[in-house]
């Protein structure tokens, strides 16, 4: 069979690939099991539910998100977070891509990327046609219409229960914070310490609070995971949540996870689209990141066939017909959320990253530490649930 010309190859997974979850135990089950520790059930819309959640009443649930924390990084720097390993852990999984704003959305509205239209670092906007950046937000679509959607925040709110986001100053009115985690009193907190007493503070008067550490993501893509700059910031986070469990109630429970791991990008192994005419033919726009990239274009198919043989097994590469039916932005993607999806999609395997140097940051092209792609370093995160010590 055939295809403008080009044979249709039967796509199949490769070996490497850990595909995403969106049902059972992953980041969109977080909140709505610690709104029923609250005494709230609010189910979610994943179909299979979470059995290994945590059960039990408490007067408040303090989650709290540790950026870049991935289950396989904290695996083997264990001795750098001696408190928190000394608790049994579970492994849940990301969406994709594996990166900050996809599981925000996903962990805030317990919807796949799919459905939130929070597909990646960096999307063609429907309107402009443009690239735009979905952390810094350059598009004119306003956050609450690109991302419809109730969040759990909100949910939460407008059942009376209090509800709380501890995080930087410049969080408060950011889009991302509109999109993804509306309807929280927001605290701004900067230091360590900050954090930690707004945490407990909030935690005191019930309810859910939400709390978002992103040192260790920072070191990571500036220095590497195996540096001692994200050492250190593992360090920091583990004496930091000892002091917050022994400033909560024992009837408050105490929670962390992660929105994704992280590889240290090969040097040797960076692609460069714009010096690859193979790669740069019939590519309007790439997006994404280096590790997940959408890329777009009038010919699906026959910029797929061409990235295939050019990148070989350095990849994954999809029309973005195949990567809905293999399901990787979940079950359902919205009819406004399809044409925000990369004409094509490419994960990328190993430590390699795939650029477009004539549109990329020079501060991205310099990140050691990346993630976004299906890789179980950067698909696995750990869930502890912190108990009381006595």
């Amino acid at each position: 069979m055939t295809r403008g010309g080009l044979p249709l190859v039967p796509v199949g997974i490769p070996p490497w690939v850990q595909m995403p979850s969106y049902e059972g135990g992953c980041l969109g089950a977080v909140l709505p099991a610690a709104a029923l520790a609250c005494g709230l059930d609010l189910p979610g819309p994943s179909g299979t539910a979470w059995r290994g959640a945590p059960t039990g009443s408490h007067s408040a649930v303090c989650v709290v998100l540790a950026d870049g924390l991935g289950e396989t990084q904290l695996a083997q720097r264990a001795g750098h977070a001696r408190f928190l390993t000394r608790y049994s852990r579970q492994v849940l999984r990301s969406g994709f891509p594996s990166t900050t704003v996809a599981s925000l959305a996903s962990l805030g509205t317990g919807l796949a990327p799919g459905e939130t239209g929070l597909a990646g670092y960096s999307l063609r906007d429907p309107g402009s046609r443009r690239r735009t950046t979905l952390i810094g937000w350059e598009s004119a679509t306003p956050p609450q219409v690109w991302q419809p959607h109730t969040t759990y925040f909100e949910r939460l709110a407008r059942a009376g229960r209090p509800v709380a986001f501890i995080g930087e100053t410049r969080f408060r009115e950011s889009p991302l914070t509109a999109a993804s985690l509306r309807g929280s009193d927001f605290a701004p907190a900067a230091s360590p310490e900050e954090r930690v007493s707004q945490a407990a503070g909030a935690a005191s008067r019930g309810g859910v609070v939400y709390l978002y550490w992103g040192d260790i993501d920072k070191a990571g893509h500036s220095y590497g995971w195996r540096s001692q700059q994200w050492e250190h910031a593992v360090e920091e986070l583990d004496q930091s949540m000892k002091r917050l469990r022994s400033q909560l109630p024992d009837s408050a429970a105490l929670w962390l996870t992660a929105d994704h791991g992280m590889v240290d990008a090969d040097p040797g192994g960076v692609i460069d689209v714009a010096a690859a005419p193979a790669l740069a033919e019939g590519v309007d726009l790439v997006a994404g990141e280096a590790r997940a990239l959408h890329v777009y274009g009038p010919d699906p198919v026959r910029i797929a066939s061409r990235w295939r043989e050019a990148i070989g097994s350095t990849g994954w590469v999809l029309t973005r017909r195949e990567a809905i039916g293999f399901g990787l932005f979940g079950g359902r993607v919205d009819e406004r959320v399809e044409p925000m999806l990369g004409d094509v999609v490419v994960a990328a395997a190993g430590r390699t990253t795939i650029v477009d140097s004539r549109s990329a940051t020079r501060a991205s092209l310099a990140m050691i530490g990346q993630h976004g792609s299906l890789t179980r370093d950067e698909m696995d995160v750990p869930f502890i649930d912190v108990l009381p010590e006595h």
